[in-house]
C-alpha cells in the first residue's frame, strides 16, 4: 500500500462524509443519510491522513464525540424525539465542537491540497473559501434557532434559506474533496489512471 493509495482512501472517506453531513433525506422522522455516518467517515479519513498531516490526529476525539452526539440524536429520531433543545449547554457545546472540527479539518485538508496540487490548480483556495462560508453559515443557523418566537414565519423563512445555502455549500465542499481525491487516484500497472 503506497502513500498515494492511503491519501486516496482517506480523501474518499472525507468526500463521502460530506454527503452524510450535508444532505438530510428523511423517511418520516428518520434520516436515511444519518449525520453520525459522516462523522465516522471523517474518523476513518483522519486515520488515513494523519500520517501526512499529523495534527489531524488531534481531531479524532472530536469526531468520535460528534458521531456519538449525532448517533444518539438519530436513535431518538426513531421514536420521534431528538437531543436538541433539552439542555442548552450541551446544544451549544455540540455546535462549537462541530464548528471547530469542520474548520480545522478543512484547514488541514487545504494544506494537504496545497502541498500536492499542480501549480495554478487553486484547490486549496477553494477548500479554504468553502470552509469559511460553511463556518459562517453554521454559526448563523445556530443563532437562528435562538431568535424570538415573535418573528414567526420570518424566522422559519430565514432558517430555510440558510439551510438551502448550507446544502449548496456542502455540495461544493464535497466536489472540492472529490477533485482533491482525484489527484491521488491509483495508477494502474499500465500507467493509466
Amino acid at each position: 500500500m503506497t502513500d498515494r493509495d492511503t491519501l486516496y482512501r482517506g480523501l474518499s472517506h472525507a468526500a463521502w462524509g460530506y454527503l452524510f453531513l450535508n444532505l438530510d433525506i428523511n423517511l418520516g422522522t428518520v434520516s436515511i443519510l444519518p449525520r453520525f455516518v459522516g462523522y465516522l467517515l471523517f474518523r476513518a479519513a483522519i486515520d488515513e491522513l494523519r500520517a501526512t498531516r499529523r495534527d489531524l490526529g488531534l481531531l479524532r476525539p472530536l469526531a468520535t464525540a460528534l458521531a456519538l452526539w449525532t448517533g444518539g440524536d438519530w436513535l431518538l429520531s426513531w421514536t420521534g424525539g431528538d437531543l436538541d433543545g433539552h439542555v442548552l449547554f450541551l446544544d451549544l457545546l455540540a455546535a462549537v465542537i462541530g464548528i471547530y472540527f469542520q474548520f480545522q479539518f478543512l484547514t488541514d485538508v487545504a494544506a494537504l491540497a496545497e502541498a500536492n496540487q499542480p501549480p495554478g490548480n487553486g484547490l486549496d483556495g477553494q477548500i479554504l473559501h468553502w470552509r469559511t462560508v460553511e463556518t459562517v453559515l453554521v454559526t448563523a443557523l445556530c443563532l437562528t434557532g435562538h431568535l424570538p418566537e415573535a418573528l414567526g414565519s420570518w424566522r422559519e423563512l430565514l432558517t430555510g434559506a440558510l439551510a438551502v445555502v448550507y446544502v449548496i455549500v456542502g455540495l461544493c465542499l464535497m466536489g472540492a474533496m472529490f477533485s482533491l481525491r482525484k489527484l491521488f487516484q491509483p495508477v494502474s500497472p499500465e500507467g493509466t489512471v
